[in-house]
């Protein structure tokens, strides 16, 4: 699908990393946390999914278009963009080698399909294929409070090998901005993914 996808050139023996944004508060999240994928030196590829849901999202809390803030990306890194809709896509399938797939922000929706395998679109397809072959899976999940029915499906990814890591910012880095409280949670996220960084202070 050529019109669905920016694509540009992959660095020889990089990751490939799979990023999914669904359509739960947070688009900021998804945003920061590509461009620093992007720009690590030890990722050749991100594939990226963003839902109708995420897009409208987006356009609500930073008043911008998917295809605008993805401009601003680092050149640094190679992007493949995805619609949701897109379920041919290499990433839809088990026999296509990827290192590790994120949602970022994930909605309950999503959270819902997965843990009942009903996933519909091309970002549940990824991740249902990271879960069946073992890969890690790191879900994001944006709600508060939880309902019982939340807290239960979070436990049945969690049983069937995802990592659930929500968004819950830590203060001994003494942040003096909301950018510090993402890197540092980015940082943590990178490490699930066997990528080094220096996002932030780590605690001594």
């Amino acid at each position: 699908m050529a019109a669905a996808r920016a694509d540009r050139r992959t660095k020889p023996g990089g990751k490939v990393i799979v990023v999914c944004a669904t359509g739960a508060s947070g688009a900021a999240l998804a945003q920061r946390f590509l461009v620093h994928l992007i720009a690590h030196p030890q990722v050749g590829l991100v594939h990226f999914v963003p839902s109708e849901s995420f897009k409208l999202v987006a356009r609500r809390e930073q008043g911008l278009r998917v295809e605008t803030f993805l401009k601003g990306l680092p050149r640094t890194g190679s992007l493949r963009l995805h619609r949701e809709s897109e379920l041919d896509a290499s990433i839809a399938s088990g026999s296509y080698p990827v290192d590790g797939t994120v949602v970022i922000p994930a909605s309950m929706a999503t959270l819902g399909a997965l843990a009942s395998g009903a996933g519909r679109n091309l970002c549940h397809r990824a991740a249902e294929v990271a879960l069946k072959e073992g890969r890690p899976l790191l879900l994001v999940p944006r709600e508060t409070p939880l309902s019982l029915i939340h807290l239960r499906n979070l436990v049945t990814l969690k049983e069937a090998g995802a990592i659930v890591a929500p968004f819950i910012p830590a203060f001994y880095q003494r942040p003096a901005s909301v950018e510090d409280l993402m890197d540092h949670f980015f940082m943590r996220l990178l490490d699930h993914l066997g990528l080094p960084s220096d996002l932030s202070t780590r605690w001594k």
